[in-house]
């Protein structure tokens, strides 16, 4: 699970068709949402020369690229942009916030929109996601732990049930004999 910021190109974000246009997956270079290669490129180029470090995976035909960050990622494809912060303590600190705002600034001066799904928000200005990610974090954290804690009572009930077995097998065997 992460914590997801999409981009995509177009005046008309809305949120009619917000969802339906971050499905669209395979896009002609003649949809006005399309991003270009060279564009990408482009935007990998001013990214680095904000002074972010990150490595580039550059998927097959260069129509696919994807920005490592130690605990984060940028994925590039013809259709969105988007920023994945995974729920780990260390992307809810102020550095982070700090790239994905440098990212979010870069991405907006070169004609994008932005969506933030978690809160339902549009990206329009250099986005604080601080106080957001932290919550929501918290709430996925309390989501994992009720599971896992649900997930440990039913191992300690099926132990249980396991020995029980055992023990009247034995019982029954020792009658027998």
């Amino acid at each position: 699970m992460s914590y997801d910021l999409y981009f995509v190109k177009g005046k008309d974000l809305n949120s009619d068709n917000v969802y339906d246009i971050l499905e669209i997956s395979d896009l002609k270079s003649d949809n006005e949402i399309f991003l270009s290669k060279d564009f990408m490129k482009s935007l990998i180029e001013e990214l680095k020369s904000e002074g972010l470090v990150f490595e580039v995976f550059v998927g097959k035909d260069e129509d696919y690229f994807e920005l490592n960050f130690p605990s984060y990622q940028v994925s590039m494809f013809n259709s969105q942009i988007a920023i994945s912060l995974p729920y780990w303590d260390e992307n809810s600190n102020a550095g982070i916030n700090k790239d994905v705002k440098q990212i979010t600034n870069v991405l907006l001066a070169n004609g994008l929109r932005g969506f933030d799904p978690q809160s339902e928000e549009f990206i329009t200005e250099a986005y604080e996601i601080h106080e957001t990610f932290t919550e929501t974090k918290a709430e996925v954290d309390s989501l994992v732990n009720t599971e896992i804690q649900s997930h440990e009572a039913n191992t300690l009930l099926y132990v249980g049930i396991g020995l029980g077995l055992m023990l009247i097998t034995f019982l029954i065997w020792k009658m027998i004999r």
